[in-house]
């Protein structure tokens, strides 16, 4: 379960939501001007809970039970993906499993209760009479045949008794009917085969894939052993690999599939339960459910996020979840400052002129079995760190081969500032970067005029700085040399950010004065137009076709 946030709306309700976080190692976040000392604040309830629930994680509300409901209702997709929603009074007498059932919120309510002294209101008929959610076992669990789990809860429910076949002390320990001659089949089972008829089929995760060359080659040789021995995928617990050993990708992404933690081991593992073994990799089978964490260390990853311009309403899902999992965050300072605040994750800020640096410093961290973000603004792949990251790893193959490494995609700075101008690069266009700092000014200017003499639309990044004024007095010569002077330009700057403002103008009466660092310019083709409507505003496209009007 990732990271649950605990929601206060109003100060009465601040020192439960704290009390809750304690309890189960979450993170509070209180409305900003109602509530003070937690962990964050928001200003917008239901961005802030939306942006939560879509990253997976557990939503807790120190309110009442309708507030949840109409902010939640309108993101409801699939209750097998969906994290638990729980409301509790301020005074912590109450708490309301509304949502996530099968993701563990009966669970989370009697544990919340429990640490508050107040009742968990659990009103689902089979967790609140059984002690159990047949559809929803425990950590080390899973369930061949969810599909059946309503029907066999039904069963039990209507009077119907269980016979528990195999091992599972959870069940034992439960309040449901069993008995020897139950109608009702509860099996546990590492062994591959259907589930019983008008029953359940649990899996201990007590297999633990041994790998000494993890790769797909051995992968398609364990699952053929597996078939062989008549034992089920579904059983796995973990894999492992050794250290150093280079992990392919098609291997870690078959793993992820799976949902099959990868650990980097020091040394072989114990011989005593191994059922199986070829060269290349082992089989385990453990008498019970084997816990990952129990051994070595996790693979570590990096992952690249592009925060996008700046609302946190453009931040992805995908990268929000990824800056939750974070265990360490990894950017130039102002970047840092721009991401939400997570009680115990480390920041490591450096200067935005030392990008190789702080791809090699993020991947040694994520070497370390650490789950590291690596941020940029807009999108990492558009003047952004994810270039670093791939130039450290193509520069160093060998020097952090269990890394896994990802780039999630965000909005940048030139799909936002068309957004707010309507539609200027809606035809073909270049991006260009005016900075000189990485690269030559002469190369810079060679692709600005071929990029004009090609009639293309321009974004163009990086124009100028409080010590860099030379260069977009030389860009705009270049241009004015190559376009016509009524060109539309406009400028837009700190799109998304406090002192947002957009201008448009053409390239006759650009003044480079209007142009610093925050600036994204963008000149269109001979074909973009610029037109106002009667409420003032001025829109900015360029057509997708090119018939002659």
């Amino acid at each position: 379960m990732t990271r649950p946030v605990v929601f206060a709306f109003n100060a009465a309700g601040a020192g439960t939501a704290a009390r809750v976080a304690a309890a189960i190692g979450g993170e509070t976040s209180g409305l900003a001007g109602r509530v003070d000392g937690l962990d964050a604040s928001f200003d917008d309830a239901a961005a802030a809970v939306a942006e939560a629930f879509r990253a997976g994680r557990p939503v807790i509300g120190v309110c009442a039970a309708g507030i949840l409901i109409r902010l939640i209702a309108p993101l409801l997709r699939d209750k097998h993906a969906e994290p638990p929603v729980l409301a509790i009074s301020d005074d912590g007498s109450s708490v309301v499993p509304l949502l996530g059932g099968l993701a563990g919120a009966d669970v989370l309510a009697r544990t919340i209760a429990g640490a508050l002294g107040g009742r968990a209101a659990i009103t689902g008929a089979g967790a609140r009479r059984f002690g159990v959610v047949l559809e929803s076992p425990p950590d080390g669990w899973a369930l061949a045949n969810p599909e059946d789990a309503k029907s066999v809860t039904s069963a039990l429910l209507s009077g119907d008794s269980a016979r528990l076949e195999g091992e599972a002390p959870w069940l034992a320990a439960s309040d449901l009917p069993l008995g020897p001659d139950g109608a009702v089949v509860l099996r546990a089972s590492v062994e591959a085969g259907p589930p019983p008829p008008d029953g359940l089929l649990f899996r201990p995760r007590a297999l633990i894939a041994e790998f000494d060359r993890p790769d797909v080659e051995m992968l398609d040789a364990f699952d053929r052993a597996l078939d062989a021995l008549g034992l089920a995928p579904d059983a796995l617990a973990f894999a492992t690999a050794p250290e150093g050993a280079p992990i392919h990708h098609g291997f870690a992404e078959a793993l992820n599939r799976r949902r099959v933690p990868l650990r980097i081991v020091e040394q072989r593992l114990a011989d005593d339960d191994v059922v199986h073994g070829e060269p290349g990799f082992r089989i385990h089978r453990r008498a019970e459910p084997a816990s990952p964490d129990e051994t070595g260390r996790a693979a570590g990853r990096v992952t690249v996020i592009g925060l996008g311009p700046g609302p946190r309403g453009w931040l992805s899902p995908e990268a929000a979840a990824a800056l939750d999992r974070a265990t360490d965050l990894v950017g130039y300072e102002p970047y840092l400052d721009m991401a939400p605040e997570r009680p115990g994750q480390r920041r490591h800020g450096s200067d935005n002129r030392v990008e190789l640096e702080r791809a090699q410093a993020a991947l040694t961290l994520a070497a370390q079995g650490l789950e590291v973000a690596v941020l940029s603004s807009g999108d990492a792949g558009v003047f952004g760190m994810a270039a670093a990251v791939m130039e450290a790893l193509d520069g160093e193959p060998a020097r952090w081969p269990s890394v896994a490494v990802e780039v999630t995609p965000g909005i940048s700075a030139m799909q936002a500032a068309a957004a707010r101008l309507g539609a200027p690069l809606g035809h073909d266009f270049a991006v260009i970067s005016l900075s000189d700092y990485l690269k030559p000014w002469d190369a810079i200017a060679r692709r600005l005029a071929a990029a004009a003499e090609a009639d293309l639309a321009l974004a163009l990044y990086n124009p100028a700085s409080k010590s860099r004024r030379e260069q977009i007095v030389d860009a705009i010569a270049i241009l004015r040399a190559r376009k016509a002077p009524e060109t539309v330009v406009a400028l837009a700057r700190s799109i998304g950010r406090d002192g947002e403002a957009v201008t448009v103008t053409t390239l006759g009466a650009l003044d480079p004065d209007m142009i610093d660092m925050r600036t994204l310019i963008v000149v269109g083709s001979s074909r973009t137009r610029a037109f106002a409507r009667s409420d003032g505003r001025v829109w900015v496209y360029t057509p997708r076709s090119y018939r002659e009007p």
